[in-house]
């Protein structure tokens, strides 16, 4: 199944939530309290995240992290590939090779599907994430079976 891995999702978590306070940096204490993700690992996080050019460290009593740039200019797939490498979908849709390659039936559509995957992260901005959820369509009520 395609799935995020834990590092990607709490490395975007915390970019949200520096995000949301952009005023100044915010510790790796402070973050994890509000999150609730394992401070250990969310350090790691965001040490590749600043390494990567995502997030400013900062040390001292005032230190701590702060997005480098504005949510709508920050694609996921560039956070995503930050903390995980590249994006890869399968072997044949990557560059890799398969066993199957030479009679493969899916491996022109798996290149398609591997490219879309990839094109919707990379349209995606981590404002895409902060905007609010749409209100939910009310539930009709069940329908009785006709006996």
């Amino acid at each position: 199944m395609l799935r995020l891995t834990r590092r990607a999702e709490y490395g975007l978590m915390a970019m949200a939530f520096l995000a949301g306070r952009s005023e100044s940096h915010i510790s790796v204490r402070e973050i994890g309290n509000n999150l609730a993700i394992p401070k250990r690992l969310l350090a790691e996080v965001l040490k590749d995240l600043a390494r990567g050019g995502l997030v400013e460290g900062a040390r001292g009593p005032n230190g701590g992290y702060r997005l480098l740039a504005e949510p709508e200019l920050l694609p996921l797939g560039r956070v995503v590939e930050v903390l995980e490498g590249p994006i890869h979908v399968a072997d044949c849709a990557d560059g890799g090779s398969c066993e199957h390659e030479s009679g493969c039936a899916i491996q022109h559509g798996m290149r398609f599907v591997a490219g879309r995957i990839k094109q919707v992260l990379d349209q995606s901005t981590l404002s895409d994430l902060l905007e609010s959820a749409p209100a939910a369509a009310p539930t009709p009520p069940p329908q009785r079976m006709p006996v």
